[in-house]
């Protein structure tokens, strides 16, 4: 079995940081903070909401819809930062190529704490990281029980051949006081890398805690986020091979 050790070649292709919050803030206090951040951030985009509802008066059923403006969208210009602020959430993303976890943590402290001084969350209600890892696996392939700790199964009786497979499964752990969502995804896609035919098997783990911080304990909020970064470390690892561990070592 894999346990967790540091990848020279992580296969991540993105990694975020989540925190929610209640109770909501103003969108005009968003404004205000992503107006600061320009120079860092020169892509701007409103966040929207969109709102169905449903009325039935003396048996005619009619629908309406609202949208409003939730939040911002901030895009880096010359580095794969992501920072996505609503009136209940802060979610700072690093796209590929990811470098490592000490640097997504430094920049994502920093900016919450800009963010907590203008936009004045007061607390901290859901706390999550989590990393979608592409796992480049080359052809032929035989089995993914060769690249998978738990790879997708058919019936014996059936043919073995596959093309795509989903597989979720959700992972409550009371001893870390968090819950794991774990997604394996093939589409049956092949693409050429290096020289070499390989197919990409997605490993998405999203790993978060219900929570009560007041939103200005930035310490304990992040004390919390390590913890959940480990998890994910332990998830992501006894899910690979060691034969796909050394693929990246």
């Amino acid at each position: 079995m894999a346990r967790a050790r540091h990848l020279k070649r992580a296969p991540v292709r993105e990694a975020l940081i989540d925190i929610q919050f209640e109770p909501r803030i103003e969108i005009g206090s968003i404004e205000r903070f992503a107006s600061g951040q320009t120079q860092e951030f020169p892509k701007q985009l409103d966040l929207w909401e969109a709102l169905v509802g449903f009325n039935v008066d003396g048996g005619q059923a009619s629908a309406n819809a609202t949208q409003a403006v939730i939040g911002k969208r901030l895009d880096s210009e010359d580095s794969p930062h992501v920072l996505q602020c609503r009136t209940g959430g802060f979610t700072f993303s690093r796209l590929s190529p990811y470098i490592e976890w000490d640097r997504l943590r430094e920049d994502a402290y920093r900016l919450w704490q800009i963010f907590y001084r203008e936009a004045g969350p007061q607390t901290v209600t859901r706390l999550a990281v989590r990393y979608i890892n592409e796992i480049k696996i080359p052809l032929p392939i035989n089995d993914f029980g060769d690249y998978l700790v738990c790879p997708p199964k058919v019936p014996d009786l059936l043919p073995q051949a596959i093309s795509g497979f989903m597989q979720r499964v959700v992972i409550p752990d009371d001893a870390q006081n968090c819950i794991s969502v774990v997604n394996q995804l093939f589409e049956g896609q092949s693409v050429m890398l290096g020289g070499q035919e390989t197919i990409s098997v997605v490993l998405d783990i999203d790993v978060f805690r219900q929570v009560s911080i007041d939103a200005s304990k930035v310490d304990e909020i992040w004390g919390v986020l390590d913890i959940l970064r480990e998890q994910k470390n332990r998830i992501f690892f006894e899910h690979l091979t060691e034969r796909s561990v050394e693929m990246f070592g």
